[in-house]
């Protein structure tokens, strides 16, 4: 029974994201001797003339379409990716007779809504090496499934008893080449508590660690091949800590010459770690942290204070690391007291980069759809195809605008719900320079080729800034 796996992601701000899901999914059904072929669209010029000549070549029995996300969760100015999903589930309809089967993280987090919209047949949630194999194994033996989406059940325990990802498909190189990375996991599951969080939904709550030694044997892997940009996509590489610090001593004793990056929580970083990971390649840190002000914080469900928040940093600055800090205004409680402070609290620490969103994307199955739901800000009946969004009723007509004008005067600052300081012009000039790696590492780069002279147009509630990143 021959498989052909797609990947419909073409979204390349502010970076291209290598399909290393449907890369895991292909060597699952490789290791179970089950033909395989993938398609990644993300570089395609022509996506349908790509599509019909794969099916045309390779005549698969079942397909299967990997969906890392629904939408860009930006608000106000938010794309959703679903109808450009649906196109290509038409056109492979229109070709060929084989069983579609959806999964990804973005299908795990609307199953049963996305199913029907794309009007696919099957779909896998959650981990899928083991289902998406299973209901092949199925399909082949003429049984069909009970249920038209597959959860894993129990997610995978041994991580290290999993194939690498198949890259063998993939033009990895391309990613590379066009500004993205390479990529690979370190460990899966996040046991934190964030009220918006999909992470635990998709790969559970428990942390299943992998051997130090494996992912070292990954990374050189992606070097021969000719990969010198990574970036690490657990939730957080730096939890548990121990564990970050013997990946680190790993890569350096086997001299692994990579840049690298990964997601970090302040509330685990200290002066060994960061040591330890500047001394084996990591060029920059991004930190999920929401908010700089306490009660905010808390109703966040975050599990660190402004006090880490501040320590993080000046460890970072004390090793001359670079570091992104991430916010989400307009959670729960917040007021234009607490966005003041947390815009002040963060400019101080002096962060390289700092990417700024308001408005909480809502997902069922989380504590903030329940709150919301609490607040009447949904119902039972809520669409949550088309984006949703959580906005304190305290900042809700005044935030984006009091946002339009502090960009004026932080060039270094990012704000993609109003599309301010990520645009592709600036982001292909850097490329042209042979940057590599995340964009924000070299945001006060793009500031000095900006200058000082902003092209102002109307954007969403005010008038916005457009610095073209």
């Amino acid at each position: 029974m021959n498989v052909l796996l797609v990947s419909p992601n073409i979204e390349t701000l502010p970076d291209p994201v290598f399909p290393i899901g449907m890369a895991c999914i292909s060597a699952a059904l490789k290791e179970k001797r089950i033909p395989v072929q993938m398609l990644d669209l993300c570089f395609s010029s022509d996506y349908e003339a790509d599509i019909t000549t794969t099916l045309g070549a390779y005549d698969p029995d079942v397909i299967g379409i990997s969906l890392r996300n629904v939408d860009n969760v930006s608000y106000p100015q938010y794309i959703s990716y679903l109808p450009f999903y649906r196109k290509i589930v038409d056109l492979i309809r229109k070709q060929c007779s084989a069983v579609i089967v959806v999964g990804g993280s973005g299908f795990t987090l609307l199953p049963e809504a996305i199913l029907n919209f794309l009007e696919a047949d099957y779909g896998v949630a959650g981990e899928g090496e083991s289902s998406f194999v299973g209901l092949v194994a199925d399909l082949e033996a003429s049984r069909a499934p009970e249920k038209r989406i597959l959860h894993p059940g129990l997610e995978a325990t041994d991580l290290d008893a999993l194939p690498f990802a198949d890259r063998e498909g993939i033009d990895g190189l391309a990613y590379q080449t066009k500004g993205g990375m390479g990529n690979i996991q370190t460990k899966r599951g996040c046991p934190f508590t964030c009220i918006y969080c999909t992470y635990p939904l998709i790969e559970g709550k428990r942390v299943r660690m992998r051997d130090p030694d494996k992912i070292c044997d990954e990374m050189e892997q992606l070097s021969a091949e000719g990969i010198r940009n990574l970036f690490i996509v657990d939730n957080e590489f730096n939890f548990p800590p121990e564990h970050a610090l013997a990946v680190c001593r790993r890569m350096a004793a086997r001299k692994i010459r990579m840049r690298w990056g990964c997601y970090a929580n302040p509330a685990f970083i200290t002066d060994e770690l960061v040591s330890a990971m500047k001394a084996c390649g990591c060029t920059g840190l991004e930190f999920g942290c929401d908010s700089a002000h306490p009660q905010v914080l808390k109703n966040l469900g975050k599990n660190f204070s402004v006090e880490d928040m501040l320590s993080a940093a000046s460890v970072c600055r004390g090793h001359k690391l670079p570091f992104c800090i991430s916010l989400l205004l307009g959670g729960p409680g917040e007021t234009m007291q607490t966005v003041r402070q947390t815009l002040e609290t963060v400019r101080d620490m002096n962060p390289t980069a700092v990417i700024c969103m308001a408005g909480v994307r809502i997902f069922p199955q989380t504590r903030m759809y329940h709150i919301a739901l609490e607040e009447g800000v949904i119902d039972a009946g809520t669409d949550f195809l088309k984006p949703v969004f959580y906005l304190s009723p305290d900042v809700q007509d005044t935030i984006m605008p009091f946002l339009a004008e502090f960009a004026l005067e932080n060039p270094t600052w990012i704000f993609p719900g109003l599309q301010i300081n990520i645009n592709e012009n600036l982001q292909k000039k850097l490329r042209r320079f042979g940057i590599r790696g995340p964009l924000w590492e070299y945001m006060k780069m793009g500031s000095r080729l900006r200058g000082r002279c902003w092209c102002r147009n109307k954007g969403a509630r005010g008038t916005a800034v457009n610095s073209e990143w």
